[in-house]
């Protein structure tokens, strides 16, 4: 195999990394305030920045920020696209572009994969879970 060449494991990682982000938006999508919540590393300092938003930091206050934005009935659905994933070690990283209601949003959702050690807050998960550590959203400055 040639040092170009992603191992086996490398690419099983990068898909799986890939499904983790699906599952978000699905979730997202059908405003799936518990499926949100599992699919987040239950832990202290896990983030998320949300458009225009400052940082909020641990599984509790996060999950107050997706509750709010989840059950707003005026909330759009996202699409999301020109999807790019990296896998280094036990770290997932996904960068796109979201589109909301028309409006382009650059996105990078963090993900760690469980290992056993870890699962004292998510107790029923298998190892090699991919959870989400971070969430960033930010509008697409348009320099024209």
């Amino acid at each position: 195999m040639s040092a170009e060449e992603p191992s086996s494991d490398s690419t099983r990682d990068r898909r799986a990394v890939l499904q983790a982000n699906r599952a978000f938006y699905e979730a997202f999508n059908a405003r799936d305030i518990e499926a949100m919540a599992d699919l987040w590393l239950r832990a202290d300092d896990v983030t998320c920045i949300h458009p225009h938003r400052n940082v909020t930091t641990g599984h509790a206050d996060v999950q107050r920020t997706w509750r709010a934005i989840l059950t707003n009935p005026d909330q759009p659905k996202i699409v999301f696209a020109a999807e790019e994933a990296r896998v280094v070690g036990d770290i997932g990283i996904v960068a796109g572009r979201e589109v909301v209601a028309g409006v382009p949003i650059v996105a990078t959702n963090i993900y760690q994969r469980s290992q056993q050690a870890d699962l004292t807050d998510n107790a029923d998960t298998p190892d090699n879970t991919w959870f989400l550590i971070h969430h960033h959203g930010s509008p697409v400055l348009h320099t024209e």
